[in-house]
């Protein structure tokens, strides 16, 4: 019965809209920004997810003035998440969330799943849901404590809890 609120197992993070999520921060970026693809190897869910992600970002994703480059990073690799810009947290970390949230703290790392829970947490900065619609949720105590701040139109457009 408590899998039935859980997120989905084939919810995969849509990468084109967190990529126009990385191009609303302040300031706004440009050049290359490092990205983690953050797994747990031998979760197929988790590997799924790594896998289309890294499918998705190929050999480089624009995101507005700067171009997102990702590296799967294994959970029990994370350390401080220093070097990266984004986090990518993939389905069934829900354990880890709370080391990947004071890693991305810091290092200033924006996060972003697919993960609802996370965001509703404040373990993640960005949530992406798109079934039945796309819905961005922005969690501001997340973003607060990782330093991570959004233009004023893009909060407009956005769920802020």
């Amino acid at each position: 019965m408590a899998l039935s609120s859980a997120a989905p197992l084939s919810a995969e993070l849509n990468v084109p809209i967190a990529a126009r999520v990385v191009s609303f921060l302040q300031p706004p970026p440009s050049g290359t920004m490092a990205a983690a693809i953050l797994f747990e190897p031998g979760n197929a869910a988790s590997e799924a997810e790594a896998n289309a992600i890294e499918r998705a970002v190929g050999n480089g994703l624009v995101a507005g003035r700067s171009a997102i480059r990702a590296r799967r990073v294994p959970i029990g690799a994370m350390g401080a998440l220093s070097g990266y810009h984004v986090a990518f947290v993939t389905a069934g970390l829900r354990p880890e969330q709370g080391d990947i949230a004071a890693a991305a703290a810091k290092s200033s790392v924006l996060t972003i799943s697919s993960d609802a829970a996370c965001v509703q947490a404040a373990r993640c900065v960005v949530g992406i849901s798109t079934v039945p619609k796309t819905q961005i949720t922005v969690s501001k105590a997340a973003a607060r404590a990782s330093n991570i701040r959004f233009g004023s139109a893009f909060l407009m457009l956005v769920k802020e809890i």
